[in-house]
């Protein structure tokens, strides 16, 4: 007797894999707000961790975000 196919998948990366980007982002930017100025002399003053730090939350977001939609239509 051939199993029952479901969508939905035993283990989702997107999850842990958001949560994790969502972290570091969070740090990357809570340094670019709060930390040395100095450092970034040497980027010609481009504050890179703030950057960078808002870049990986946007991405960390998209992943929680696609894993909560998919959850929602496959319910």
């Amino acid at each position: 007797m051939p199993e029952k196919k479901s969508r939905s998948h035993f283990f989702d990366l997107k999850i842990p894999l958001g949560s994790l980007l969502s972290f570091y982002g969070l740090i990357l930017l809570l340094y670019g707000l709060f930390g040395p100025r100095h450092i970034y002399e040497k980027s010609l003053g481009l504050n890179v961790n703030l950057i960078w730090g808002a870049v990986i939350m946007v991405v960390g977001a998209l992943f929680l975000g696609f894993a909560h939609f998919r959850r929602r239509d496959s319910s």
